[in-house]
């Protein structure tokens, strides 16, 4: 439209056009070309208004994937016009913590769309995409991405806002409670109904890296939309920050371990047994992901503990875990079946190298081949683009990570050992589409304690690792995906809790 606005501009003379007391009317020809000039400008008009409706296809909000040197994100994009009937538009990278970054040079046709997003002068990242079935929920845009040399694709589809269904209001009490464990103080939520007796509750333990106390990942807060539904069924809850998160302490130049996060739990349940409006008789636990092995650990040693609810709970050694992670995210890639084969021993060797507190240079060789080998399988003009001071970088916070504690003891771990001497009910959470905790590879693990009293095993159909209704499952989708729980998350919470309260 800008274009053609120019060409209106350029080819319209304002001594005639604007200033009707100039204008002279010679002869016949006059008017033909009058009546030409007329024609010419309705046409603009014309095409001008249908570009404006070509630019109602892109109108809204967008979710999708950049798929670039084998690594996917998740991005959101919306699309106004402004008053003068141009496009406007601003995009979201939740995994880089980036809001409202503004476009630039937006055109579009009645098919296509051509955007911008300029970091800085050296840095533009350029956006050419194709639109399939506009003005319907089927639409599509799909098309390639460019920047500082590197190429890459990107899809979008339609954002529909979904919110979680919410319960009808009604009153609660909420209060800010400050647990003491050793030298670290833990920032919480508890929670219950306004009703003053004596509750059954439940403890939430996030997973793994700090998290708050609802939980929040891309803005999918987890922990207080279990909570809500579960105050409102009767039950009490305690949500905390994690150690060093929100309004809780740390202890300086320490690497925290899920044992160090298990008494931290049993820190808050003697806390709780203080209380004189919660059922000691009935303290449960829900851990999400790693915060499910730490209940395992808990529960395992406690005869006070009521129940535990693992969502996506892994019940394989860590070490075991993250080979099948790094498995499952190649063949996503398309990689090889020879190039994973290889990886997957050399991730082997790695972990033995920890386990041993051997030779970590060798762990440093290992790594810096599999980059090598990794950009054998990129096109030149991107492999070309990636340093390697950026390789040994990312090869360094590796390393830095492999030496911690806390990773020592997570691939040391077999929750196994944990489960078989938890003596209260369980009831295990899969997520189908799971690529960080498998369905498969967890819930067989534990198939021998199906016929155990308490033990429930379910797989929510199409859930990924958050219980989101997912496409494929990969985190790259978690920030693009509705704020949702997946049909039958809470069905299964809800049902089983109320078969073994029955049973007290």
């Amino acid at each position: 439209m800008q274009l053609l606005l120019a060409y209106q501009r350029e080819k319209t003379n304002p001594k005639t056009s604007l200033n009707p007391k100039k204008f002279i009317m010679k002869n016949g020809n006059q008017i033909k070309r009058e009546r030409m000039k007329t024609k010419i400008f309705i046409i603009l008009m014309l095409i001008s208004a249908n570009s404006f409706a070509s630019e109602k296809n892109f109108v809204g909000c967008w979710i999708g994937k950049i798929d670039i040197l084998r690594q996917v994100l998740s991005i959101k994009i919306c699309l106004d016009v402004d008053s003068s009937k141009k496009l406007t538009g601003k995009i979201d990278i939740p995994q880089q913590n980036a809001y409202g970054l503004k476009l630039s040079n937006i055109s579009c046709s009645k098919d296509s769309i051509w955007f911008d997003l300029i970091a800085n002068v050296m840095n533009v990242a350029k956006f050419s995409g194709r639109i399939s079935n506009p003005g319907t929920e089927k639409a599509f845009i799909s098309g390639s991405f460019w920047q500082m040399g590197m190429v890459g694709t990107f899809e979008l589809e339609p954002f529909i806002e979904e919110q979680e269904d919410t319960l009808q209001s009604i009153p609660i009490h909420e209060e800010e409670v400050a647990i003491r464990n050793g030298e670290v103080q833990l920032a919480g939520t508890f929670t219950r109904l306004s009703e003053q007796k004596k509750y059954p509750l439940v403890i939430f333990i996030s997973g793994s890296g700090k998290q708050d106390r609802d939980e929040n990942i891309f803005g999918f807060k987890i922990f207080k939309m279990i909570s809500d539904r579960l105050v409102r069924n009767g039950y009490a809850t305690l949500r905390m920050d994690d150690r060093g998160t929100g309004g809780s302490t740390e202890i300086p130049g320490t690497s925290e371990t899920i044992f160090d996060f298990a008494s931290d739990i049993e820190a808050a349940i003697e806390f709780l047994k203080t209380r004189d409006d919660v059922d000691t008789t009935a303290i449960g636990l829900l851990g999400h992901s790693e915060g499910a092995i730490v209940a395992f650990v808990v529960a395992s040693k406690r005869q006070d503990i009521g129940f535990v609810i693992s969502m996506a709970g892994p019940t394989v050694r860590g070490d075991s875990l993250i080979v099948e992670q790094i498995r499952i995210q190649m063949l996503g890639q398309n990689a090889p079946d020879s190039l994973i084969q290889e990886t997957l021993n050399q991730q082997r060797e790695i972990y033995n190298i920890v386990r041993n507190n051997g030779d970590f240079e060798r762990a440093q060789q290992i790594l810096l081949q599999q980059a090598k080998k990794q950009l054998e399988f990129y096109p030149e003009e991107i492999s070309s683009q990636i340093s390697k001071t950026m390789i040994e970088r990312n090869i360094q916070l590796q390393l830095e990570s492999m030496r911690s504690d806390w990773f020592r003891t997570f691939i040391d771990t077999d929750p196994l050992i944990y489960i078989e001497k938890v003596q209260c009910p369980i009831l295990f959470l899969f997520g189908e589409l799971d690529t960080q905790v498998p369905a498969k590879l967890n819930a067989e693990r534990i198939n021998h304690l199906r016929k155990k009293p308490g033990i429930k095993i379910k797989i929510v159909p199409k859930a990924n690792h958050l219980f989101q209704k997912a496409r494929t499952g990969y985190t790259y989708e978690y920030p693009i995906l509705p704020k949702k729980f997946a049909q039958g998350f809470f069905e299964s919470i809800e049902m089983w809790m109320k078969s073994i309260m029955k049973q007290k």
